[in-house]
């Protein structure tokens, strides 16, 4: 079995999108030999992971650039998507020329985790996977006013390109209807997708959290901790965390992350009254985020408005950290502990009972669903829909015994 992966973000040791496409890189080479077409800032971070890495004798990597005068172009989030699209026809190109030199069995899009921008990936003429993605996640229309001008502006622009992608992209169209298997991180992209290709997608986040630890035992001071983390941007949702603290005496929010929304925030905490029991601690290194998520708060609130997945999610119940979300999108499938949307008011306040709730009576998490052996073993029957899933056993005892 040869495998063609397109990954534009994969790098190990990371969280999210370059994470998810490390691990799906290497959930691959248990069945074959993988070919990861990703980008050349990547290459460092693989080099240096490659040689401790059980599965390394099956991986192959393909870094792959637009010209520089592009690259330039690109920074951070700015001109992200159209760079993304280009790229793609970059590692089409690519991917030809090694398959014309290796003849591929399968290709599969692993990273970005995005349903209505397409792949050319399934341009190849060889069998096509599709994911993990996402992309059919809306803010509910009640919290629309929650996010700010700006919040409510942007939404309605991403809700115009996800619209038209869904009926006018033709890189979506057919890497829908190429796709012999489409994993969608939740329950709102299958419902999104067209009603012909729901049949083959089937829910899968693009999770793999392989850190986690005990925690520290019951805490002791009066004073309870619920903790935030995540971009400091409108749908993530951290005004609803801060209004929620009306309902939370004797409870402290720490918010970890950075990001525009930051002013806003802090000017509503504020205007609630709250400003003395919420502490912003900026953007925090993953190993410190663990510890406090393992030795200081209590409740992980996380009322995202639209997460697709969530690593932050995985990582606090890997932690032992129960979570507070609203009934929307990955953190419910992933054990979060979900609300109902409705108004800002109702659900700060339905937030607040969940939190109180969980507080005396923490619920019993499932610490190791989201470790890479779980996930790959997961994997494994949808493998089987395509075919691609036998001979699995035999490949995973070759990658040990190259250990």
């Amino acid at each position: 079995m040869r495998i063609v992966v397109f990954a534009y973000a994969c790098e190990p040791g990371e969280g999210s999108e370059p994470g998810a496409g490390w691990a799906l890189a290497r959930m691959l080479a248990r069945h074959g030999d993988a070919w990861v077409i990703t980008r050349e800032n990547n290459r460092e971070a693989i080099e240096l992971a490659l040689p401790d890495t059980p599965e390394r004798d099956r991986l192959h990597f393909a870094f792959v650039d637009l010209p520089d005068h592009l690259r330039r172009w690109k920074r951070g989030q700015r001109g992200i998507h159209l760079y993304y699209v280009l790229w793609q026809f970059a590692a089409l190109r690519r991917a030809r020329e090694l398959h014309r030199e290796h003849a591929f069995d399968l290709a599969w899009h692993a990273t970005f985790a995005n349903a209505w921008l397409g792949s050319t990936a399934a341009l190849l003429p060889v069998p096509f996977a599709y994911g993990p993605v996402g992309g059919g996640v809306k803010v509910p229309i009640q919290l629309m006013a929650s996010l700010g001008p700006r919040g409510v502006l942007f939404e309605a622009m991403r809700s115009l390109a996800r619209g038209g992608s869904r009926y006018l992209n033709p890189l979506a169209r057919v890497a829908w209807r190429r796709a012999g298997l489409i994993l969608v991180q939740n329950p709102e992209t299958r419902s999104w997708l067209p009603r012909r290709h729901r049949s083959k997608a089937h829910v899968f986040p693009n999770v793999v959290i392989d850190h986690g630890g005990e925690r520290s035992g019951p805490r002791t001071s009066d004073d309870r901790i619920a903790l935030f983390a995540g971009r400091l941007i409108p749908w993530k949702g951290a005004a609803l965390a801060i209004r929620s603290m009306r309902d939370l005496p004797g409870w402290r929010l720490v918010i970890a992350g950075e990001g525009g929304d930051g002013p806003r925030l802090r000017r509503l905490a504020d205007d609630l009254g709250v400003h003395e029991r919420v502490r912003f601690v900026g953007h925090l290194t993953r190993d410190r985020l663990a510890d406090l998520m393992r030795d200081e708060a209590d409740v992980f609130l996380y009322p995202s408005m639209r997460e697709e997945a969530g690593w932050v999610v995985g990582e606090a119940i890997a932690n032992g950290l129960p979570v507070v979300c609203l009934d929307r999108g990955g953190p419910p499938v992933m054990g979060g502990s979900p609300v109902e949307p409705g108004s800002a008011t109702s659900v700060s306040e339905r937030l607040a009972a969940r939190v109180l709730e969980l507080a005396q009576r923490a619920p019993i998490l499932d610490r190791d669903g989201f470790t890479f052996e779980a996930r790959a073993h997961a994997l494994e029957p949808l493998l089987d829909l395509m075919g691609v899933g036998a001979g699995s056993t035999q490949a995973s005892g070759q990658m040990e015994g190259t250990g």
